[in-house]
């Protein structure tokens, strides 16, 4: 029987984390930071394949810039990247570290928090037809 305090096949503590999946954002924030250092120091991004396809700007094309930006402390070459994504970035944080979090605890997020996302993904493809309007 199960004591509940071994690791058991899912990886899972019985603080409720999973190593696995704390393992895995550790590996998605080191592979940011790899990529944040290689655009930093002169590499190229990550091309767009809606624009070059389309030569419309999807809702997320400049992010790349506004990161490499902010990182070097450059707010208007961050606004002027991608504003929406700019000025939403602390509720889009939140957003993320949120899940992660619950995720991590293999809890799901709840209707409010889906809710949240679908509202932001709304905004996000505004933004996205908007951008290309003007």
């Amino acid at each position: 029987m199960n004591s509940g305090t071994d690791l058991g096949s899912n990886n899972q503590h019985t603080n409720g984390y999973s190593s696995r999946n704390i393992l895995f954002l550790l590996l998605v924030c080191c592979a940011g930071l790899a990529f944040l250092v290689w655009v930093r120091c002169g590499g190229a991004g990550i091309p767009c394949v809606f624009h070059e396809v389309t030569g419309l700007k999807c809702p997320g094309c400049g992010i790349t810039r506004m990161i490499a930006a902010l990182s070097a402390g450059d707010l208007g070459a961050a606004w002027r990247a991608n504003p929406f994504l700019l000025a939403t970035l602390p509720y889009l944080i939140f957003l993320l570290a949120y899940n992660a979090f619950r995720w991590v605890r293999n809890e799901r997020t709840g209707p409010k928090f889906e809710a949240a996302a679908v509202v932001y993904c709304a905004g996000l493809v505004i933004f996205g037809v908007l951008r290309n309007l003007v």
